[in-house]
Order: structure tokens, then C-alpha cells, then sequence
């Protein structure tokens, strides 16, 4: 305890990122979102804590994982009363001075009000603040319709909530500080400005006993180390992105300019993470890795004696990929990196996007990757604004072309803060009063070329033909991987036709007759009692169990427009 005798108790709540709804209706498109470790609430608590001349006791309440289980049982009839016994429970626990609301996502809006409402009434002299990517973009709108929350944060908070806290007078803070918002300080028109952690390296290393790991490790994107015993941890060594891509809201919570631990502190902080908590996955989560290439080789150099094995989940640069690099993964124990590609047109690449790649580099640097035995998985934005049929036409031929160990489709999301949100609003393209319901499964931009319906239902259908019908490891005969994937896809949803098929042909190719036969019998199941996959198997020509000419590897697709 201070001289002062007081004590700062924080409760950080995290809303859902996920609409239970969308859930609930057997909407295939629709997946559960990875969780990850709310790894920004930790490094706001490391900070915090060596930075405040108070003591600082922090505690953390995630619902994405009293919701995720309510979905998972097919349970959520009553999930708003859950949600309201658990953060009556956790407040009177806690008894917080401040309470923080951190939303990363569109979709956690609707959960704002009535979670700020609820924490408000549980303790009513407590502080109420919000921050994270939807609030500091959205700050007015969170302010308008959440009268319970009494300021956000713009961008990062670690500074600013650490302002707040050694405030004398804090109501004054919040209206002088350049970070926070309040109500006074939109009718004031006030502008918030970033308040930065110039040295990450002043960030002390994470507590990561404040949650339960075993609730945060699924997000690996490897499924060939599906089912094994493991321990998932991310580290993010770097913030900021210099680039502009239109859907990406970065920049606004981060800022341009990169700014990054030193190498010395991520061999550290790594060492720590495996002798400490067991870790043996490292997920390296950082948007721009390679924003220095030097320091991004050295630090895959730190990582060679490590013994863990180590994934890109976030998407990396393709161009930043060389010989060297690809040689370095191999030793540092990488298997599977993403490569943030986005799209196989160059129009839409370059005006569109504002992505500085060229589609002619990536087959070459996914061939660099696989000579040294690095999976490549790869992400698809489809429906922006200005896209047309054949860019998407493109795209698929470009998948097709390459062969991605696994291809990730998604729909364009107006994400606040992005400038692609500014674009929809501004010509009318995105219903604004909506936008809560905004997800990567579904399309919601109505455009010039761009159909919302028809393009969710390309999106699902090239998913389809690139992970399924055509999937790549299938072709080339690497039947183990192939099946590793499939076990995965079928036991997550094992009402999936195309999954069991192809899992099917996994096993023959691997002599294993009798879990093929299994799979064959389940996939026939599936098709002659649910029309949608009958009309899959008809359109793909896998009636008959073998994978028809009538869809041609590259080419023509148009069935896939028509969808």
C-alpha cells in the first residue's frame, strides 16, 4: 500500500467480438473467430504497474468466453443474464475504482451499452472508460449511445490511463488530457490526439497468470498439430504500419511510424514465455514485422535455439520473403506463415487497396517457402468497392495457379477508423446505423460491381473450390497434411460435405480403405438429405466421389459468378 494509503483496483471488461445470432441459424459461412490473449489489457497492467506511484491490482473479465461456450452448447437462451450475474460477481470482487471496456470490432458494440449500464449500476462511484480500435475511432458514437461510459481513450492507453490514475483531479484530466474524450470535450470540439509508448522496451514484461492460457489456445492456424498437446502464446514486438491498406484500421490506433522492442527484449520476453508458462507455439502477431528487415532477420536468429515452434498468423509482407528469410524460418522453427496478399488483381491491389504488391511475386516466394518446408497460408479480401467479377475472377486463378496449403476468405469489413469505412459512409455504400453488425463472413457493402449477397456467396463457394475440391495438398499427393486439415474441418463441423469428401480422398491416398469408406458413406449421407450440398456435389462433379473436368483448375468460372 502507498504512503497515501490508496490503492488503484482497475476491472477490464472485454464485449463479445462475435454476434451470437449470426450462430444460431446454421449459417455455413459462419465460423467462431480464433481468441486470442487480450494482450493489450496485459501490457496496459505491466505498464501500469511499474509506471504509477500507487499500487495497481488489475483484473480481467473476457464474455467471448462465456459466450463462445453458450454457442458451442447451443446454450445462449439466456446469455444477457449470464453476462449481467458475471460482471455483478466480478465487480463485487474487485470493487473497481475504474473499470475499462476494451472492444477491438465493430460487432462489440452492441454489447457496450448495456455491459456499461450493468457495470455502472454494480458500482456506482466507479469510473467508467473505453478504449481499443472501436471506441478510439468511434469515440463519438460510443459516447452518444453508451451513457454509462464516461470518456474513451484515442489510440494506445498505457500513458493516458496512467495520467488518469496519478490525476489529482481526474474529471479535469479527462478534459485537458489530449487522449481522452468526454461528452464536454465533443460539444468542445476537441480533437484527440495519440499519446505513444515511444519505447516499447518501457513496457515490462507481461503477466500472463491474470488469465487462464488454456482458455486462449486455438488460434494457431497449423491444423497439422491439431489435437496434440500444446501451449499457444503471442507476442506482438512491434505497433504500427506505415502502410494504407483501405480496410485496415491500424494506423488510427497505432499510428504510421513503426516503433519496436528491441531484439534483445523479444529473446528475452520469448525465453521467459517458455521457461515460465510453458509455451511451445509462439504466435507472431505483429502487423508489419519486417518494417526493418535487419532487425526482423536477427530476431528469427534469437529464435533458432529456442525449441518452440513458431507461426505468422497476422500476414506478413510477400515481398519481404528471400532466400534468407525462408532459410531462417526453417531454423527458428517456423511452420506456417500467413502472407497478406488480399487479392489476385493488380487493379485491385494497387487502386484500390493501396497495397504495394505485385501479383507475379507471390507463386515464386510461396515456392521459397515450401523448399524450405514452411507451410504458406494466404488471405482474401473480396467485395471492396470498385472491385468487379472478373477481379475476383482473378483472384481465384491466382489461388489455383499458386496452391496455398490453406486459403482464408474474407468479406470486406467497414471496420471504424479504416479508410474504407470513410469511403462507404461517405457515398452511401454501408447502412451507418448497421454498422454493429459488420463481420469478416458477411458482405454489407453495396457498391458499383459490388452485390452484397452475391458476393458473400462467392466468397463461401471459392472457399469451396480452393480448400476442398482443388485443395492443394490433395493434388500434389501430401495426404497426411491434407487429412490433418480435414479432421480438423469435420470436427468442428460435422455436418460439412465437401470436408468429409475430401477427407475421404486423403485417406485412400493413404491406404487407409476403411476411414475413407466412413467418410464416403457420411458425405453421401449428407448430400442426399440436404439440398445445398447436393447442389455443391452437381455443380463440383463429386457425385459420383471423383472430382469432375467440368471445374477446370483455372479459367472460366461461371458458375461461381452466378452463385
Amino acid at each position: 500500500m502507498s504512503s497515501t494509503g490508496r490503492e488503484e483496483r482497475i476491472l477490464f471488461i472485454i464485449p463479445p467480438y462475435f454476434n451470437v445470432d449470426d450462430y444460431m441459424g446454421g449459417d455455413r459461412a459462419n465460423v467462431l473467430p480464433s481468441f486470442t490473449i487480450p494482450y493489450g489489457i496485459l501490457s496496459l497492467d505491466a505498464y501500469l504497474k511499474a509506471h504509477c506511484t500507487v499500487p495497481v491490482t488489475v483484473d480481467i473479465l473476457d464474455l467471448n468466453l462465456s459466450l463462445r461456450q453458450a454457442v458451442e452448447t447451443g446454450n445462449v437462451s439466456r446469455i444477457q443474464a449470464v453476462f449481467d450475474e458475471l460482471i455483478r460477481e466480478r465487480v463485487q470482487i474487485a470493487r473497481p475504482v475504474i473499470i475499462g471496456i476494451s472492444a477491438l470490432f465493430n460487432v462489440s458494440f452492441r454489447y457496450m451499452g448495456h455491459i456499461s449500464a450493468v457495470a455502472k449500476a454494480a458500482a456506482p462511484g466507479a469510473l467508467i472508460v473505453a478504449g481499443g480500435g472501436l471506441p478510439s475511432a468511434g469515440f463519438r458514437q460510443v459516447l452518444e449511445h453508451c451513457p454509462a461510459i464516461d470518456a474513451v481513450c484515442r489510440g494506445e492507453g498505457e500513458i493516458p490511463l496512467r495520467d488518469l490514475i496519478e490525476a489529482g483531479d481526474r474529471a479535469d484530466l479527462l478534459e485537458r488530457h489530449p487522449s481522452w474524450m468526454t461528452r464536454g470535450g465533443i460539444a468542445a470540439g476537441k480533437i484527440p490526439a495519440h499519446t505513444f509508448v515511444e519505447n516499447l522496451d518501457d513496457i515490462p514484461m507481461l503477466d500472463y497468470g491474470l488469465v487462464d492460457l488454456d482458455d486462449y489456445n486455438s488460434r494457431s492456424i497449423d491444423k497439422r498439430y491439431s489435437g496434440q498437446p500444446k501451449r499457444e502464446m503471442a507476442i506482438h514486438t512491434s505497433r504500427g504500419c506505415p502502410f494504407l491498406c483501405v480496410f485496415c484500421a491500424n494506423p488510427s490506433l497505432h499510428g504510421a511510424d513503426v516503433r519496436a522492442m528491441s531484439v534483445a527484449r523479444v529473446a528475452a520476453e520469448v525465453r521467459r514465455m517458455k521457461e515460465q508458462w510453458g509455451m511451445t507455439v509462439l504466435l507472431i502477431e505483429d502487423d508489419h514485422f519486417f518494417f526493418d528487415k535487419a532487425r526482423a532477420k536477427q530476431v528469427l536468429r534469437e529464435l533458432i535455439d529456442l525449441g518452440v515452434r513458431v507461426e505468422f498468423p497476422n500476414g506478413i509482407a510477400v515481398y519481404a520473403i528471400d532466400e534468407e528469410v525462408a532459410s531462417l524460418f526453417q531454423q527458428a522453427g517456423v511452420s506456417t506463415v500467413a502472407l497478406a496478399v488480399e487479392s489476385g488483381s493488380d487493379y485491385v491491389l494497387h487502386r484500390i487497396i493501396k497495397k504495394p504488391l505485385k501479383t507475379s511475386l507471390v507463386k515464386g516466394k510461396v515456392e521459397l517457402l515450401r523448399k524450405y518446408g514452411v507451410q504458406s497460408h494466404v488471405f482474401i479480401v473480396l467485395g471492396l468497392p470498385g472491385e468487379m467479377d472478373e477481379h475476383r475472377l482473378q483472384t481465384l486463378d491466382l489461388l489455383l495457379d499458386v496452391g496455398f496449403d490453406w486459403v482464408h476468405v474474407f468479406c470486406a469489413v467497414p471496420i471504424l477508423g479504416s479508410r474504407l469505412y470513410d469511403i462507404c459512409v461517405t457515398n452511401g455504400y454501408v447502412d451507418t446505423g448497421d454498422f454493429l453488425d459488420h463481420v469478416n463472413t458477411k458482405s454489407v457493402i453495396r457498391a458499383p460491381g459490388v452485390d452484397p449477397e452475391a458476393v458473400q456467396a462467392f466468397a463461401y463457394e471459392m472457399n469451396l473450390l480452393v480448400n476442398f475440391v482443388h485443395n492443394y495438398n490433395l493434388r500434389v499427393g501430401r495426404f497426411e497434411t491434407a487429412a490433418k486439415y480435414f479432421e480438423n474441418v469435420t470436427g468442428k463441423y460435422p455436418d460439412h460435405a465437401l470436408a468429409h469428401h475430401a477427407l475421404a480422398r486423403a485417406y485412400e491416398g493413404l491406404g487407409r480403405e476403411e476411414e475413407a469408406d466412413r467418410c464416403r458413406r457420411r458425405y453421401q449421407d449428407i448430400i442426399e438429405r440436404d439440398e445445398w450440398w447436393r447442389e455443391r456435389a452437381r455443380k463440383y462433379g463429386l457425385s459420383d466421389g471423383g472430382v469432375s473436368a467440368a471445374v477446370p483448375l483455372a479459367g472460366n468460372h461461371p458458375a461461381l459468378i452466378e452463385s
